[in-house]
């Protein structure tokens, strides 16, 4: 089943494409002189983006960058983010993702983390935090996890309905629905953004859905400021 909707998706890769691979370059807020900022962004870019945070999580950090009166720096998963292979593809991400949280809770010890991922990057943050698949297990561990301050989530193939995390009342699940209570780790530093008819976190008919999550930056700014704290 997950194999023929991840088919569904590459199916609209060509849309998808022509909506999402205009990516500006990446942003970065400039790294404090000892290495290790106040706040971390990770930040997992949408399918079919050029590598760095992507067209949505770039504009995020921008704002909260400037929203804090902490030090900021965001740093890109580095992974495939792409259609042709996409189980492989957040696998990578997965992996990717783990490193970099775990890197920073081990050498800058007082950073607060925060994750932030579009579409398949959506996925890849739930897919490291609460596994994946009946045997999954988490690629992050427990004392790293707890550095996490905030997760910020927009069109997650992945969504539930009815998590207390959900932005809005939506009513479907996604593609790839997660379940009730995967999260629940951090469920009280997560924010689920899901657009109503969106093709892949509400099983919808609109692509455009997914492809306009704008309209969600100044809400999930405030709450990402909000769990950091200033």
């Amino acid at each position: 089943m997950r194999a023929r909707k991840a088919l569904m998706i590459a199916a609209g890769g060509v849309v998808m494409a022509g909506g999402l691979a205009v990516a500006p370059l990446t942003y970065a807020a400039q790294a404090p002189g000892n290495g290790c900022a106040d706040v971390e962004i990770i930040g997992a870019r949408a399918s079919t983006e050029r590598p760095g945070l992507g067209v949505l999580i770039g504009p995020l950090a921008q704002r909260v960058t400037r929203a804090s009166s902490q030090t900021v720096r965001s740093t890109a998963v580095d992974y495939p983010a792409s259609l042709a292979n996409y189980q492989n593809s957040v696998r990578q991400g997965v992996a990717d993702l783990a490193e970099k949280i775990e890197a920073t809770a081990s050498s800058c010890p007082d950073t607060a983390i925060v994750l932030a991922g579009y579409s398949q990057g959506a996925q890849v943050i739930g897919d490291a935090i609460a596994g994946s698949g009946r045997l999954g297990r988490p690629a992050v561990d427990t004392a790293a996890l707890d550095r996490v301050a905030a997760v910020a989530l927009f069109g997650d193939p992945t969504f539930t309905a009815g998590e207390p995390f959900n932005a809005e009342n939506r009513n479907r699940n996604g593609v790839f629905a997660r379940g009730r209570g995967a999260l629940d780790a951090v469920a009280d530093r997560t924010r689920s953004f899901c657009n109503q008819g969106d093709r892949f976190c509400q099983g919808g008919a609109s692509l455009a859905a997914h492809l306009n999550y704008n309209g969600s930056l100044t809400a999930a700014q405030q709450f990402v400021v909000d769990e950091i704290g200033g």
